[in-house]
């Protein structure tokens, strides 16, 4: 009976875990105009791989630099966060922490470029091919715009912002069986979702 409830202690405490993370990923997408960008990339990033036939390879360099860019976004927020709740004071090494944060980041989002750009110019063909599939590119590009209208700064009514996510995902769904990658388009589909969740918080908020 203890262990039975030992378990469900630690089952109880995993959810919370996952649910205050998940809060919190939410919450830096709300309030923080990088982080609305990175995930914009990243729903550009998911079309683009799964349109695109790539190497194994290629894929694993892509999603890593994907990860490793909207981790230390994660991190520069709490970083700032931690120093603001220390000191609101304009001190040098409040300034300094916050500055090498940032510059952690803006190396990584360098570092992702690169490697997308390496990515690009190997597969060439590859993207010549997904290129002339019209239909399938108009639809990469509805979704993209769905994403950027939801992260999108400014005040406008709940259901065109629920409008916005319901097409985005219709046409992630419309696109899922021809997909190149299940992974790369599972990518685009979870980022819209946190792009919707965003968007709710900071219309909860009255950030809009």
């Amino acid at each position: 009976m203890g262990a039975e409830g030992k378990g469900g202690d630690r089952g109880g405490n995993l959810r919370a875990s996952f649910g205050h993370a998940l809060r919190g990923l939410v919450e830096v997408t709300a309030r923080e105009r990088n982080m609305r960008i990175h995930v914009l990339a990243g729903v550009a990033l998911g079309v683009f791989g799964g349109e695109v036939r790539l190497a194994p390879a290629p894929q694993l360099a892509l999603l890593l630099s994907a990860a490793l860019v909207l981790w230390a976004e994660l991190g520069n927020s709490a970083l700032e966060s931690l120093v603001d709740l220390v000191t609101k004071e304009p001190r040098p090494e409040a300034r300094r922490a916050k500055d090498a944060a940032a510059a952690a980041v803006l190396a990584l989002a360098a570092g992702a470029l690169l490697v997308a750009a390496a990515v690009v110019s190997s597969s060439l063909p590859e993207v010549r091919s997904a290129l002339g599939r019209g239909h399938r590119l108009a639809a990469g590009a509805g979704v993209l715009s769905a994403a950027a209208w939801l992260l999108a700064p400014g005040r406008r009514l709940p259901a065109l912002d629920l409008l916005a996510a319901a097409a985005g995902a219709l046409l992630l769904v419309l696109l899922a069986p021809g997909a190149a990658s299940p992974v790369f388009t599972a990518l685009a589909a979870s980022l819209l979702a946190l792009a919707a969740a965003a968007a709710r918080r900071a219309r909860s908020e009255g950030r809009r």
